[in-house]
């Protein structure tokens, strides 16, 4: 296994011959005679080397070192030029000589990636990424290829080595969801049928629902990883960037063929807010099968969030997390609210804690063939509470002995002032998971997911608006 390993291991550069034949010859005698692997073994590869070292340096006569160099500039390996030295109170001309970028590259060629100082190295890729991305164009151009295959390869690429080479951190929490690309605008008026309306622009922030918990968790010091479906397109790198740059464990990411969501988030000065998420067929949207669950991972955690996920998915995972006593808290979104709970009915028997908001405590009542006069209503289908979010009304909480409602506190109101609500709900369940991890009552638990909540709402975006653990009991001690 190791020899097939080191036979896979390349150097992260590829050498550009010159196309002129007498070029190439040169450069093949360069490299099969010693005097000349000496001398580019010999060579600063960033500063000037001047003749007179060589000549010092080298166990060979002078005039084989001066035939091997003329050969060099003559090949477009070196450059040479002249300078004057002052010895001994006269003035004299020494000759240096310089690696071209093709010199540079045969003297790396020769050298072991420790001998390379990692500056020079970013500088020496991306010399050559952009000779080569010259050379991609001409050759689409030339030949009628696709460039953006080129494209695409290289993300899946990046993608591919970025999931695999993670190793799996141990998480208190494993978040199931999806991962969009929120694409925020504002406008006048939602446009009448066939009419044109301006949108502007106001941001592009990673996001979705599950992603975003994930995130809004690590910034509050959880570990915690993230499970769902990735594309494999430039969109798709930028979302994964941003979980690895928060401490998220990948690693049991999936990558397919596919393009990522997007969400569009537009409103207008009066404070209404639309979203539309924006897919294709083969969007990544959730994890599609069981058999893409890394089970094991869920025998070491303490908590299972649930977002976004099919529902015969969702209700093998809460299946799994309850009968390993795991606490389950599931909050699939407003879309999966129009399914009805005749659908979520079977992932409801394994939750410990269902989450929804107004609008989609709305869509489940209109969807459902059941009459549903009270969230308490769902607790029959064997969630142990239930716990209906208001924004800034706070929140309500349902369980088979008690109703319990938590307003916003007005030192909160105060202290942070809404600026963009898009991330408040799952900033606010990642508090609740901090907070009943630390084996706070319901009550100090549902506080500190509100002062969350409060906090991101202040910020426009999500994962960058989401507090730290640090903001958020820095908050929490100066409302006392």
């Amino acid at each position: 296994m190791a020899q097939e390993t080191s036979s896979k291991r390349i150097w992260p550069y590829v050498l550009p011959f010159p196309l002129d034949t007498e070029k190439r010859g040169l450069i093949w005698s360069i490299l099969q005679s010693r005097v000349g692997l000496k001398i580019l073994k010999t060579m600063s590869i960033e500063e000037r080397t001047y003749q007179h070292d060589l000549i010092q340096q080298q166990p060979y006569s002078n005039k084989s070192i001066i035939e091997y160099l003329k050969k060099m500039v003559r090949a477009a390996i070196l450059e040479e030029g002249m300078k004057t030295n002052t010895e001994r109170g006269r003035t004299v001309w020494v000759k240096w000589y310089k690696p071209t970028s093709l010199g540079k590259w045969l003297i790396l060629f020769l050298r072991t990636p420790e001998e390379v100082p990692p500056s020079l190295t970013k500088t020496i890729i991306e010399e050559l990424f952009h000779l080569y991305a010259s050379s991609i164009v001409e050759v689409c151009q030339r030949y009628g290829m696709d460039i953006d295959s080129f494209h695409q390869d290289l993300d899946k690429q990046y993608l591919l080595e970025t999931t695999k080479t993670q190793m799996p951190l141990e998480v208190d929490v494993a978040v199931f969801g999806s991962v969009a690309l929120d694409i925020h605008g504002t406008l006048r008026k939602l446009p009448a049928s066939d009419e044109l309306v301006y949108v502007e622009e106001t941001g592009r922030h990673p996001g979705g629902m599950g992603a975003n918990v994930a995130v809004a968790l690590s910034r509050l010091n959880v570990p915690v990883a993230f499970f769902g479906r990735i594309g494999s397109d430039s969109t798709s790198r930028v979302l994964l960037d941003n979980l690895t740059k928060n401490r998220v464990d990948v690693s049991n990411v999936c990558l397919v063929e596919a393009s990522s969501l997007q969400t569009l988030i537009l409103s207008d000065n009066q404070g209404h807010r639309w979203l539309f998420a924006v897919g294709s067929p083969k969007s990544a949207i959730s994890l599609a099968s069981p058999d893409e669950v890394n089970w094991k991972l869920l025998d070491r955690c303490k908590v299972v969030y649930i977002g976004e996920v099919f529902v015969e998915v969702a209700s093998s995972i809460a299946d799994y997390a309850k009968a390993r006593e795991k606490r389950v808290i599931y909050r699939p979104g407003t879309p999966y609210m129009r399914f009805g709970v005749e659908n979520l009915r079977r992932a409801l028997k394994s939750t410990t804690t269902f989450i929804l908001n107004q609008a989609g405590w709305k869509q489940l009542q209109a969807a459902s063939k059941v009459r549903l006069k009270s969230p308490a209503d769902l607790l029959k289908y064997g969630s142990e509470s239930v716990i209906l979010t208001k924004g800034i009304d706070g929140c309500e909480i349902f369980s088979a002995d008690k109703h319990q409602e938590f307003s916003v506190a007005p030192w909160l109101q105060g202290k942070f002032k809404a600026v963009d609500p898009t991330g408040a709900g799952d900033g606010f369940s990642a508090g609740l998971i901090k907070g009943l991890l630390r084996n706070r009552s319901v009550e100090k638990a549902i506080e500190y997911a509100q002062v969350a909540a409060s906090i991101t709402c202040s910020r426009v975006g999500t994962s960058s608006a989401f507090p730290s653990k640090e903001e958020v009991e820095t908050a929490m001690r100066s409302r006392r």
